[in-house]
This record gives C-alpha cells, structure tokens and sequence, in this order.
C-alpha cells in the first residue's frame, strides 16, 4: 500500500478477514491535478484455488520428507521389504534406493543377473510411490513378437487390420496414471525405440487405425540382465532412448554376493509353499550345501531346489545331482560337455541317447534364460525356429 500512496503502482496477494479467501490486488493510484495521490483504484483477482494447492503441495513435501526419514530408519537392519526378502548390507542399500525413487516420478532402471528379482523391485516402487492406487502393468519385452510391438503397446482401433473386430487399449493405455514395467528391455528393437521415445518426451502417440494422439500419464521402469551400454555402443539401442530411461539406477547383486540372506529365503520359501505342519527340516548339511554354492540361477533357481524338495523330499543342489542315491539308477556319461551333464540310460540306443541328450541341452538353456526362447537359442547356437521344433518335438513345456 505504500507505494501506491506513493505513486507507484502495486500488487499484494492477501486473505480477506471476510469471507477468508485470498485475492491478488493489483492496485493503482489516481493523481490529482497537482500530482499527488488523490485515490488509487484496485482489481481483484480470486486466487483461492491456487493459494490452497501451493499449500497442499508444500504439506505434501513435508510429509514426504518426513515419511522418507521415518522409513529409512526402519529398514534398517529389516529382514524384508515388501515382497524382497534380505537383510544384508547390500539389499539395505537397495532398499534406500527404492525408497529414493519412489519419492520421485522419474523413470528407474533396474538391472541384475536373470533370477535376481528385478520385478519385486519394480512392484516395491511403484507400491511405494504416489501412484500405488493406480495400475501396474507389466510388460515382458522378449516375450512380445516384434510385428506385434506397436498394437501391443499401443493398442487399435477397429477395423485398423485384418482380425481388428473391436477395439483393444495397449500397454501405455492400461498403464495411464501409474506405472509401466517393461522387462527384458534389451529386446525390443531401434523402430521402436524411437516411438516409445516419443512418448517418453511427451509427444504421444496414435493407436494403430487412430487420428486421436494420446497422451498417457504413466512412469517407466524397465528391467534388464544385459548391458545396455553396450549395445549403445553396438548401434543396438539409440543414445537418446538409453539416457531417457537411465534416470534412476538400482542394481541388484546376486544372490552369491548376499549368501547372509539364503536362510531367510529358505524360511521364506518353505512358509509360503508349504503346509506348516508338513514342513519338511531343513538340515545343517543342506543349509552347508546351499552356503556353498554360487547360485547362478540366483534366487529363482533356490526357489526351484525348494519346490523340489517339498515335492520329492529331494534336496538337489546342482553339485549333488549327479550322486549315485539321487540319480533315480541314472547314470552320468563322460565326457561333461559345456554345463550340461549328459544322463543316459546305459541301455538305450545311441540315437535315443543322442535324443535325450539334446532334450537336456535345450531344457538346460531354456531355464537358465527363464524361459526366453529367443536368448536360449542364442546359447545354444541355433536359430529360434529351430529350437521352437526341437521344443516341440520333445514336448518340452513350463510345468
């Protein structure tokens, strides 16, 4: 009000004492003919809506900061997070870092051997942050045909191709207010990173048969086993996508650098897979025999030796498999060749030896890659198609 007395125009935002609203003055002042301030006239403006969201986002933030605190103080030395079970140094990093990126609304990278857990994670964030009421959609990158990439992710209108009778939301759709996971992320090509970036960079993007752009309100995370530096460096995925989706990195180790955790995942294993008063024990020879093995098929491939185990009363470590009472009157032929032992019947032909052999190759690679065709035929040095044969020649299937 001063500098309106004196001349000079003003502005004050202030709360009425009466109907307690907040305005934004912008004030005036009238001169008489000597020039000094004879009057000064106002316009108001009702910035009550505004005034009330700055304060609930500043409420918001404290509250934030003060939960973030709260949290942090009680993981540690927690013996699970969620769904994540671990209590060593290095899950209670991890575990600071999913508190980190769940405060805020930036895409998160999330890599780590095949086995390791990458999906809890995902879901841990998601469940942590703002957007926990809203969907998470989970995307398996190497499981979606490339030719079906775009409809998939985001979806078609009716009549947009042949077999087109309805229309159908995509991925990005399903995941509007929340948040989208794609797995495996090191699988889906150049074409299409360029249209996801665009959607990343809030451009949107069109359903496939559409003239409408939409424009999704959704948080990526992606998952991956690979090095996706180097397939920048490979020309197999683009720079610019590669540092839109590195925002936030959270690493998880494998389960051979967190052997401290290995009795907590058998508790875990056994309580949620089995009737507690059917537990089959535990011994301290086994846990001796699971402390000392490298687990390379990380925290999936315990959970495994644990259902078998349930099932079969049967505790195979991969070192102990081939001993003479678990190998069912197996026996094991030498020589070794790569990572698969070769079981054969002593008795059976040498084409059927052949055959029973390749059959453990190919189930071998396809467990090791999680069932991901496309990367257990690269291991084993074949093309897709010619493992879809052999799995189906040899009825190979999940269960």
């Amino acid at each position: 009000m001063g500098e309106v007395f004196r001349g000079n125009a003003g502005r004050q935002e202030f709360e009425s004492p009466i109907d307690h609203r907040w305005y934004d003055a912008m004030m005036s002042p009238i001169l008489d003919d000597s020039g000094s301030v004879e009057r000064f006239e106002a316009f108001l403006i009702d910035i009550t809506e505004r005034k009330q969201a700055e304060k609930a986002l500043r409420d918001r933030e404290v509250y934030l900061r003060k939960e973030n605190v709260r949290l942090k103080s009680s993981i540690r030395d927690r013996f699970r997070f969620g769904s994540i079970i671990g209590k060593s140094p290095v899950m209670q990093q991890v575990y600071e870092l999913i508190l980190n990126a769940a405060a805020t609304d930036a895409n998160v990278i999330i890599s780590g051997e095949s086995g390791t857990g990458k999906e809890l994670v995902a879901q841990a964030v998601h469940d942590m942050s703002e957007r926990s009421k809203s969907a998470f959609v989970v995307v398996n990158c190497g499981a979606v045909p490339e030719n079906l990439l775009e409809s998939e992710f985001f979806g078609y209108e009716k009549g947009a191709f042949t077999g087109a009778d309805r229309n159908k939301h995509g991925y990005l759709d399903l995941a509007d207010g929340g948040t989208l996971f794609l797995d495996e992320l090191g699988e889906i090509g150049l074409n299409m990173q360029i249209k996801l970036l665009r959607v990343i960079e809030g451009k949107g993007y069109r359903p496939v048969g559409s003239e409408r752009m939409h424009h999704p309100d959704i948080r990526i995370v992606v998952a991956t086993n690979r090095d996706l530096a180097a397939r920048v460096r490979d020309g197999k995925m683009r720079e610019d996508f590669y540092y839109r989706i590195h925002v936030i990195p959270i690493h998880l180790p494998p389960l051979r650098d967190r052997k401290e955790d290995i009795s907590l995942l058998i508790d875990h294993f056994m309580q949620k897979y089995g009737e507690q008063d059917k537990l089959p024990p535990i011994t301290g020879k086994m846990l001796d025999e699971a402390l000392a093995y490298d687990w390379p098929g990380n925290i999936r491939e315990l959970q495994n030796v644990l259902n078998r185990y349930m099932t079969l009363n049967r505790f195979d470590v991969p070192e102990m498999s081939l001993k003479p009472e678990m190998s069912l009157k197996m026996e094991t032929a030498e020589p070794v060749i790569g990572s698969a032992p070769v079981i054969v019947n002593p008795e059976s032909t040498l084409p059927a030896s052949v055959e029973a052999y390749e059959k453990q190759l190919v189930l071998k690679a396809l467990e090791k890659n999680q069932w991901h065709r496309g990367k257990a035929a690269e291991d084993l040095g074949i093309h897709r198609r010619t493992l879809f044969k052999k799995i189906k020649k040899y009825r190979i299937d999940r269960s």
